[in-house]
């Protein structure tokens, strides 16, 4: 019997500069990202470059639902009726693993019941919810009744990317789905175009808005999403773009972090690598662990002309004192996009290994 159902598979969204923080999440360590010099001095490639992300879920993501009016003439969602929530992780039907939307229209294809057991996970854990599917009275078609996604994109900035392991950082915080990081099964990034910036205003932070480039060709993979940002690998830091110089520059401890002149990197602005003059107005100690690490405040008048400040998909831009990778940009004050905050480049470090 074939069962049918209604599910929206992708929504496409631009990755944020984050507006509000997050809870707390687990960390997983992967291999060392940092090359040592004898001196035991930790030396990365500083990037500062936008580029094209996509998350792929672990499991189909709910995010609404979809009531129709079944043979009896109930209007009823079969989902939400059987306890399934909106966030909620199908990632089970029966005895089928169900990791995309595929998977679940193959689980759903080869019901002979209308009676399911579907597995589901959420930040309370994994439980088993028993779905009885109805007959849409119209197309005499079993529905489940969701809207759902197995996939997110957008646009981020590269941090800082190791030689000696192909190793990469990016973003300086979560792609989140609602408070917690997005749970992925995977991932990929690729170069991408920008056509322009949208301005950021006071209550309206702006973006950088562009495609991806060369059919979608995959240059990196997505190992890790947690609170400090992304992490994966690239064999080839010059397969993100041709048209930007890469250097190699120390890390700095996060004691090293002071109030005073900064800079950022981006070639967000005309396509090239360029430092944009900020000053670090606060060092917050109690928040030394996680995304909001220091305040930062963008003095350079070449970039507030051009963006406002910061932007969403600025997030992860190096932010370079004294000579040294002190950090990214991870938020922005949503009434003065002039100002935001900045994760310590050793945070990141220590998430990815």
């Amino acid at each position: 019997m074939k069962a049918s159902y209604k599910i929206k598979a992708v929504i496409v969204f631009y990755i944020t500069v984050c507006i509000l923080g997050r809870g707390s999440y687990p960390i997983y360590a992967k291999n060392s990202t940092t090359v040592k010099a004898k001196n035991n001095t930790s030396y990365v490639v500083v990037c500062g470059v936008p580029v094209g992300i996509r998350l792929k879920s672990h499991g189909v993501i709910v995010t609404g639902f979809m009531g129709f009016t079944a043979e009896n003439n109930e209007y009823i969602s079969p989902a939400k009726e059987a306890g399934i929530k909106e966030g909620d992780r199908i990632i089970g039907i029966n005895d089928f693993v169900v990791e995309d939307i595929d998977d679940m229209q193959k689980a759903l294809d080869s019901l002979s019941d209308t009676r399911t057991k579907m597995t589901v996970e959420n930040s309370e854990g994994i439980s088993v919810k028993e779905v009885k599917l109805c007959r849409d009275s119209e197309t005499n078609e079993l529905k489940l009744g969701i809207w759902g996604r197995d996939s997110v994109s957008g646009i981020g900035t590269l941090t800082y990317y190791d030689e000696q392991h192909k190793s990469y950082g990016a973003l300086g915080h979560a792609i989140s789905d609602g408070a917690e990081p997005y749970c992925i099964s995977g991932g990929s990034i690729m170069s991408v175009e920008l056509t322009g910036i949208k301005k950021g205003v006071a209550g309206a932070p702006g973006e950088l808005r562009g495609y991806f480039k060369d059919n979608e060709q995959v240059t990196g993979d997505v190992s890790l999403n947690c609170d400090m940002g992304i992490f994966g690998h690239i064999d080839d830091i010059n397969n993100i773009t041709n048209s930007c110089e890469f250097c190699k520059m120390a890390v700095a401890d996060s004691s090293q972090v002071h109030k005073g002149g900064a800079y950022i990197m981006t070639s967000a602005v005309d396509g090239s690598i360029k430092k944009y003059g900020i000053e670090i107005t606060q060092i917050n100690r109690e928040n030394e662990n996680g995304t909001k690490c220091f305040n930062i405040k963008v003095t350079d008048s070449k970039l507030i002309e051009a963006s406002g400040g910061i932007v969403q998909g600025m997030s992860g831009s190096p932010i370079v004192q004294d000579g040294k990778l002190a950090g990214a940009v991870t938020h922005v004050m949503v009434n003065d996009p002039t100002r935001g905050y900045g994760i310590f480049i050793e945070n990141m470090l220590e998430a990815a290994g």
